[in-house]
């Protein structure tokens, strides 16, 4: 139902469209943001998560120390944990500080022995020199960091010497190592003095037999399961000289720095939001204004306010749908857009990611159009009300 006036349409269409825009770039905003930080949140905690595991467990020391006490491999322990909810891999591991000497350079770095026929697949994704070892070959040499690469000016297949400390010499003993292998995880501050090599060579390297390790490395299904995880673990199956360090503890800047972007993403919700029922709220009272002969004339016909409160409902509802479906796609467009060619890139030194990741799952997407939308037509209740309550003496003298 239309209202009938000497001016309708004239200044009104103009208005509509603007209410239309604002609401659709308010929506599409509010889209794309929520994506963003979901997105770069699943994705820094998904490379943290597999770059250092959920949860380690290392014998206690009773000095802090570089160095690692040795644990058993197969400790009978280590079957319980496998029964814990959400445990799905558990691999070992071992470290020990050492220096890597290049012509020109010295450089601090950690050595971390691993089982490469055990070891998660996101440092082989990772590699971008080099082939990963398989479970036919059998490893000599070393995996290092572009960063380190860089630094130390090494090249695939060089051999550097190594020099690391053995309990009970004051001086340091030197090794030869080959770099068999150069990867790049993106998480430069953790990584930039990582060295990967066989778990046998840093064995060999404390005097350990094949049965010691460092520690082991626990995987979850879901990070959510960490907590009750290693709960049931303290309870019922570590032993009392294991001490149990989750990735939180590890890494605390990096998981203080994430719940930051919830922060950032509400105030942008909230901004989008206001602007959104402002530009609604300005049009259906520039209509009212228009119309109010109109008004005047239907309620003299005796027309209750409950039908002239639907005509403005109506109205409203064809503006808040049609804005939020153009913002919905503009969103859509955007996400898939940089999903497929990441579009807009980002400094990995400092973002840990080479793009901006997106990601909304389907609730989120949901929730957030339904309260938009709840949102918009309460935010009616106030011009169309007002429209109601206009008197109809004043309403027929309105020019």
């Amino acid at each position: 139902m239309r209202f009938a006036g000497r001016q309708s349409g004239r200044f009104s269409t103009p208005v509509l469209w603007i209410a239309k825009a604002t609401v659709a770039l308010s929506v599409a905003v509010m889209l794309v943001s929520v994506s963003v930080v979901i997105g770069f949140k699943s994705a820094i905690t998904n490379k943290m998560e597999n770059f250092s595991a959920h949860l380690q467990l290392v014998a206690f020391a009773k000095e802090a120390t570089d160095e690692t006490l040795p644990i058993e491999r197969d400790a009978e322990w280590l079957r319980g944990l496998q029964s814990v909810e959400g445990v799905v891999h558990i691999q070992p591991f071992a470290t020990k500080p050492a220096i890597i000497k290049s012509e020109r350079e010295l450089e601090g770095v950690l050595l971390k022995g691993i089982d490469f026929n055990r070891q998660t697949a996101f440092f082989k994704q990772s590699l971008i020199e080099g082939t990963w070892p398989n479970e036919s070959s059998n490893p000599k040499g070393v995996f290092v960091s572009l960063f380190l690469a860089k630094r130390l000016q090494l090249k695939l297949g060089q051999t550097f010497p190594m020099y690391y400390l053995k309990s009970g010499r004051k001086t340091p003993l030197r090794k030869e190592l080959t770099l068999e292998g150069i990867f790049n995880t993106g998480l430069n501050e953790m990584d930039q003095a990582l060295v990967l090599l066989p778990i046998e060579t840093v064995q060999e390297l404390y005097g350990w037999n094949s049965s010691q390790v460092s520690g082991h490395e626990v995987f979850f299904s879901d990070l959510d399961l960490l907590e009750a995880g290693l709960e049931s673990m303290v309870t019922r199956w570590l032993p009392a000289d294991i001490y149990p360090s989750t990735i939180f503890e590890r890494y605390p800047d990096v998981f203080q720095w994430l719940p930051t972007l919830d922060q950032n993403a509400r105030i942008i919700l909230f901004l989008m939001i206001t602007v959104s029922l402002l530009a609604m709220i300005s049009t259906l009272l520039i209509l009212i204004l228009e119309r109010t002969q109109s008004i005047g004339v239907l309620k003299a016909l005796g027309m209750p306010h409950g039908m002239l409160l639907k005509i403005f409902w109506i109205r409203a509802l064809s503006i808040v749908i049609q804005g939020m479906v153009l913002g919905n796609i503009g969103a859509g467009i955007f996400i898939l857009t940089q999903n497929h060619t990441h579009l807009i890139p980002l400094n990995p030194e400092q973002y840990y990611l080479d793009h901006v990741p997106v990601s909304l799952p389907f609730m989120a997407f949901v929730g957030l159009n339904l309260g938009v939308f709840g949102l918009s037509m309460l935010s009616m209740l106030l011009p169309a009300a007002y429209a109601s309550r206009i008197p109809i003496i004043k309403a027929l003298k309105f020019a």
